[in-house]
């Protein structure tokens, strides 16, 4: 019997930019994504309930969303996956591990649980947008 996976969606997938602010209006204006937040060196798009990051220079890199980050590490590396980082809290409020498949390609096992009341969320926006802002 085929074992069931812990990934419950593609929550992010971040890829490389060579002008950061060349590309956000590209894909604003251009391409006509939502942009729901941008920093110096970071910026973010929706793509029907998917995050897209833009990063100058960044590497591609796919987040999963699982609901616990450590039991999914760990059933993972069982299993023989190539870790490069181990689970840790980001200072963004999620909770991450990465690791590399056969041909290098990066992925991010992420969850986004509220430090305050323990609610786990179904994304980073919703633990910011939604949830946060209720305990302020």
């Amino acid at each position: 019997m085929k074992e069931t996976s812990h990934i419950v969606r593609i929550a992010h997938i971040k890829i490389g930019v060579s002008d950061l602010k060349k590309a956000v209006p590209f894909y604003e204006n251009i391409v006509g994504l939502k942009k729901i937040s941008e920093w110096p060196n970071y910026a973010i798009f929706d793509i029907a309930g998917i995050d897209l990051g833009l990063e100058p220079k960044a590497k591609l890199e796919i987040c999963l969303l699982v609901d616990d980050v450590d039991k999914t590490y760990r059933d993972l590396k069982d299993k023989g996956v190539k870790f490069v980082r181990e689970p840790r809290d980001q200072h963004w409020g999620g909770r991450t591990a990465s690791f590399v498949d056969s041909d290098g390609n990066m992925f991010v096992i992420e969850s986004f649980q509220c430090k305050v009341c323990g609610k786990i969320c179904q994304s980073y926006r919703e633990l910011l947008e939604e949830h946060l802002k209720k305990h302020k």
